[in-house]
């Protein structure tokens, strides 16, 4: 199993030295060289550095690990988990991300979401689960998905729901309604082209939920007159401690599973 004590030490080398698993942050970068800290890019530990002091019976655990940090690691022997890609951590996570945007909403919106419409693009774990909120709070949700059992998901659940058809003038979201007041991406891709942006009524915000790239350009969105609010790692802006907790139980599990393994194996 793994040990529940905790020492704290005034030196990151004694805590790594002799470590059998290094857990670094979600995302574990954000220039590919350094350790992100709360003192941003630039302030954190080299990722080289940190392996220097590494032994070969360590695990590295990251979210989002840089491929280069990945190939680096498996250069010395020493194996690396993407803790990211974790089903139970994503699904454990889209509670506080929901209630986030919710928050960066409502801090952002001149009008109450009680009656204002909205459109959430994509329909996964997030997606349809803001929706449901969303609608919850009294607004007038618009689901834009690629998949028939999603928008009849949606539909069931008493929202309108669009297919994502089409591109640039041609696609279904250049028919984002004029009293659309915000518009909450999820999905990773590009899907917002200059022809959709242009189409978009400039009262109506942006809210990107995605990894990157996003679903449109932050700056070629606002140069056309549309607020954007980039609202990432959401869970562990707003609610540090419930992000710390989720986190702490899905690699406590995973840990106890590896390291039971390897004792088997031994």
């Amino acid at each position: 199993g793994v040990s529940k004590e905790t020492d704290t030490v005034a030196d990151w080398r004694d805590a790594v030295r002799g470590a059998r698993a290094v857990l670094l942050p979600l995302p574990a970068s954000e220039d590919g060289v350094r350790i992100r800290t709360r003192e941003g890019p630039g302030a954190g530990l080299r990722f080289s550095t940190l392996l220097d002091f590494l032994g070969q019976d360590a695990y590295l655990l990251g979210g989002r690990l840089p491929p280069a940090w990945q190939s680096s690691a498996a250069e010395r022997g020493i194996p690396t988990v993407d803790y990211y890609d974790f089903d139970a951590l994503q699904m454990k996570n889209a509670i506080p991300t929901v209630e986030g945007a919710i928050l960066y909403a409502l801090r952002e919106l001149p009008v109450t979401l009680d009656g204002t419409a909205v459109a959430v693009i994509g329909y996964g774990r997030v997606a349809s689960l803001l929706a449901e909120r969303l609608l919850a709070l009294g607004a007038s949700v618009t689901v834009y998905a690629r998949k028939e059992r999603d928008l009849l998901h949606a539909s069931l659940r008493h929202m309108r729901s669009v297919r994502i058809i089409g591109e640039g003038v041609e696609s279904s979201l250049c028919a984002i309604s004029t009293d659309c007041r915000m518009i909450f991406n999820t999905v990773p891709q590009r899907i917002f082209t200059e022809e959709i942006l242009s189409s978009l009524p400039k009262s109506c915000m942006l809210m990107e939920l995605a990894s990157p790239p996003g679903g449109f350009d932050p700056a070629l969105a606002e140069a056309m007159g549309l607020r954007c609010v980039l609202a990432p790692a959401l869970p562990g802006k707003c609610f540090p401690e419930s992000a710390g907790r989720i986190l702490a139980e899905v690699l406590s599990d995973h840990l106890s599973t590896l390291f039971r393994s390897i004792g088997k194996e031994g």
